[in-house]
């Protein structure tokens, strides 16, 4: 039984591939798996009924995105953290509340709400009384502090080391877990995976990264956490498609641009790979 589904919007890294300066790096232009917009992915559960799904991150990809996977409303949007190509498409979510004719819930840690008041300090401002055109985001601002509800699901979120920062891990329901922008984890967040299904996780390239978890690390923990399944997100100008699936062992796979991911319940599984 499928518990969530998944949707790619983006499995790229900052410059998305390919990139202004350096073009297709290592990817094959004519394998349209390697075209990767800016990080970010859906989240709906089947419990929901058609409830709106969850949004990870806005990314100066965001308009392009929802149109390709025809999303017009959201029940919420989670940052993992505040770096530009995880926020800075944040005004187009004005369009998300035109559409939706209300308010949008957000998701951060106080680092990241705090910076988004500083960059964007439009967004968070009330619309002048008796206004009713919408004319800029609508927001409600939630600081993560633990385990909360959105769109019909359980999201417990976990931090996550990128070296020049924490960002947030977060976990869906039972089954699934998204982790980008992360170089180390740690116990606690190693606790936060235990038993999933599905995980989602960043990856740079095929060395080591002063940030970011290269191939040989996912691997290694992917060793610990056990799910059935790992993606690959995240993934820079050095990672072509079918080379990386090719490299990879079964249970591994590179995300692309609108793929869809179905997560059973865990609770309906036999066992763990």
């Amino acid at each position: 039984m499928v518990s969530l589904r998944a949707t790619i919007l983006g499995c790229g890294a900052a410059p998305g591939v390919p990139s202004i300066a350096n073009g297709w790096g290592r990817c094959d232009p004519t394998n349209p798996r390697n075209r990767r917009r800016r990080a970010s992915i859906l989240v709906e559960s089947e419990a929901g009924q058609g409830a709106p799904p969850v949004l990870v991150d806005t990314t100066p990809d965001l308009r392009e995105q929802l149109l390709d996977a025809g999303v017009s409303a959201l029940a919420a949007v989670l940052y993992t953290h505040a770096h530009a190509d995880h926020l800075h498409g944040l005004d187009d979510l004005r369009e998300v509340n035109r559409a939706m004719r209300g308010p949008l819930d957000i998701h951060a840690d106080a680092d990241t709400l705090r910076v988004i008041q500083d960059r964007f300090p439009y967004v968070l401002t009330p619309q002048p009384e008796g206004v009713r055109w919408i004319f800029k985001p609508l927001l409600v601002p939630h600081v993560v502090d633990g385990p909360f509800e959105a769109g019909d699901m359980r999201i417990v979120p976990f931090l996550q080391d990128h070296k020049v920062m924490q960002t947030l891990g977060f976990r869906f329901g039972t089954g699934l877990a998204y982790s980008t922008d992360v170089e180390t984890l740690d116990d606690a967040a190693f606790g936060a995976l235990e038993g999933i299904d599905t995980w989602i996780v960043g990856c740079i390239g095929w060395d080591e990264h002063p940030t970011h978890a290269h191939v040989g690390r996912v691997l290694e923990w992917a060793k610990r956490v056990k799910p059935r399944r790992v993606i690959l997100t995240h993934l820079g100008l050095g990672l072509d498609y079918e080379a990386l699936r090719r490299a990879l062992p079964p249970y591994v796979e590179p995300a692309f641009d609108g793929m869809v991911v179905d997560v059973p319940d865990v609770a309906a599984l036999p066992t763990s790979r």
